[in-house]
Parts: C-alpha cells; structure tokens; sequence
C-alpha cells in the first residue's frame, strides 16, 4: 500500500542523487597519467553524446523497501534543462522535479507546494553540484561542470577500462569506460567525505545512440545511506521536449529543511 511517507522516500531520493552527503568509503584508483588526446580533452565516443534532446519512460525502485516501484518519464534537453515527472497511480502525475542552469525545482501537487533551491543549497562550499553534474549523471554523459580551477583531464588505460578524471582543488569528476561506454561516473571531494557514483548498464542501440537501459546510483551518509535504481523502459532522442520551468499559482513554498527533515524523520 502507498503511502505519504513512501512517496516521500522517492523524492527525496532524487533529491539527494543532487545532494552529495558525507561518505566513509574511498575508491583507490591507479596513478594516472596526462591524456594524449589534443588539449587534453576526451576522446572516447564523441558522436556518441552529440543529440539535443532525450524523451524516455522509466522506473525508480529503492532496495531498501523492496515493493517501493515508481513509474516516471523523463525530458531532457541537452544543456539547458531536465524535468522528471514522477507518476505512482495509473500514470497521474504526483510530482515533479525540474533541474534549470540555476535551480532545482520541486512540485507536489498533492499538497500544492514547490521547492526551488539554487545548487549550492544543496552541497558545502567544498563540492560546487551544478547542472552539468545532474545532466552526466542521469544521461551516461561526460561532462566537464566547472570551467574554474581545474586542471587538465587525464586518463589511464589498462588492457579493457580507460578512467578519465579531472581534478578540482577540493574534488574530482571520473568516468570510466569500456568500449566507448561509460560504465561508471563519480562526483567525489579528495578526502571521500563527499560521493555519489552511477553504474551503467544494459547498453542498447537507440535511434543510433549506445544508452544504458539500467543504472544504480549510490549516495553514502553517516545519516542516511541510500541506494536506488532505474530502468529506462523506452528511450527517444532528438524528439521535441516540452519543460515547464514554472509552478502553479497558488501553490505554497516548501523549504529544502522541510523536504530533508520529512526525510529523516522517517522511522
């Protein structure tokens, strides 16, 4: 049976894939060493990334309450702006999540309230989350978020896996890859406190684009560990898109405190 406190789980479970929070493991990684490419720049599957759009159908599942399942679409358009339109009961949509070059915007129609928080409510000052990073993550995308303080992209290979990281003074973005695919994507500080990692998989030819048709996402926290999955049940690219950047008139401001303490407070 659904209930208020599920669908708040799922939110808040999107939510916190943007809010990077404290985490006790470190990946050990193999020295690495300057990329040969021009500029340094990466070179795995270019043509690979270079649609404008992305329609898909998914759902979202959590490990951690197994008959948890949510049905969602999702619209993307590249560089610009992401909505994902969370539907629990026979495709009515409930709420919505709106990712902008400034804001993410939360929706409840429920309860006729919104969320709209600028990224760097959501980290410290240490681990700059911006839209470039949410993009990466939920597309199987490169990215390179911020233009500032960092230095050159390098790469290391071994005889299947190629890692590709570029280091920021507090943080680092890695992709690794295989086969032209990005199999994995991690947004970590240098000291691991701060992590969110994706694990690609079920890659498939789409409109003549290699996209994963599954992925984990794992966020660690002293307070609240978490884990969830999705699968892309149909994906479209270079289809029109329409986002909706504006909420409804009328409907009540919720604050970022209140969507996290409805979050923790569950038992």
């Amino acid at each position: 049976m659904w209930s208020k406190k599920h669908f708040i789980i799922i939110i808040a479970a999107v939510a916190v894939l943007f809010a990077v929070s404290g985490c006790k493991q470190k990946t050990e990684l193999p020295a690495l060493q300057p990329a040969e490419s021009p500029n340094n720049r990466i070179t795995a599957s270019p043509n690979n990334q270079n649609y404008r759009t992305l329609k898909a159908k998914a759902s979202l599942s959590l490990p951690m309450i197994n008959s948890l399942n949510i049905k969602a679409t999702v619209s993307v358009e590249v560089g610009k702006s992401i909505m994902i339109s969370l539907q629990p009961l026979l495709g009515m949509e409930m709420y919505r999540i709106v990712c902008t070059q400034e804001y993410i915007i939360f929706i409840d129609k429920l309860t006729h309230s919104y969320m709209a928080e600028p990224y760097k409510n959501f980290t410290d000052k240490n681990y700059n989350l911006n839209y470039d990073m949410v993009e990466a993550l939920l597309c199987n995308r490169f990215c390179d978020p911020l233009q500032e303080d960092y230095n050159d992209f390098t790469s290391s290979c071994d005889a299947e896996t190629t890692i590709y990281r570029k280091q920021a003074p507090n943080y680092y973005v890695e992709f690794l890859t295989q086969n032209n695919q990005i199999y994995r994507t991690t947004f970590a500080s240098n000291d691991g406190n701060q992590y969110v990692m994706a694990d690609y998989n079920s890659f498939s030819k789409k409109d003549g684009y290699d996209f994963p048709m599954a992925a984990v996402c794992n966020v660690r926290s002293e307070k609240f560990p978490l884990s969830f999955n999705i699968a892309f049940e149909s994906v479209e690219f270079n289809a029109d898109v329409t986002i909706s950047e504006t909420f409804p008139s009328g409907y009540n401001k919720l604050s970022l405190e209140t969507l996290t303490q409805s979050l923790f407070n569950i038992k």
